[in-house]
Order: structure tokens, then sequence, then C-alpha cells
């Protein structure tokens, strides 16, 4: 009985560090994941931004076509008057 139940304790010893192992592995997985998160929204928040420059530099040069177009049609009415 003494051997069954010693046997029994290191079964249980044994699982309870198995256990402890998976729990510091998923501890350390939890923690690269949540590196790994930061860096996506760092990405995303920079891709953002470059996305507004971008759009602010489309809007700038949509207005100088506008005028290049306005002030070409000036000419031609001015020219051909």
């Amino acid at each position: 009985m003494a051997d069954t139940l010693k046997a029994r304790v290191e079964r249980l010893e044994e699982s309870e560090r198995r256990a402890w192992a998976a729990i510091a592995t998923l501890a350390d997985k939890e923690a690269k994941l949540d590196e790994a998160l930061a860096t996506l929204a760092d990405a995303q928040i920079e891709t953002e931004r470059r996305f507004r420059e971008t759009d602010a530099r489309f809007k700038e040069t949509d207005a100088r076509i506008e005028k290049l177009v306005t002030a070409i049609g000036v000419f031609l009415r001015e020219g051909r008057a």
C-alpha cells in the first residue's frame, strides 16, 4: 500500500511539474504574442498616418490640376477671342 501511495504521489508530482512547465510555456507565448500585437498596432498606426499623408498630397495635386485646367480653359478662350 505504501508503494502504491508513493507511486501515486510521484505521478501527481510529475503531473504538477508538467502542468507548471505548460503554464510557463503559455506565459512565454503570451508575452511574445503581446509583443507581436504591439508591433502590429504600431505598424497599423504608421500605415494610417501614411495614408493620411498620401490623401493630403492627392488633394493638393487635384487642386493644382484643377487650377491648371481652369487656366488652360481661360487661355484658350482668351486666345481664340
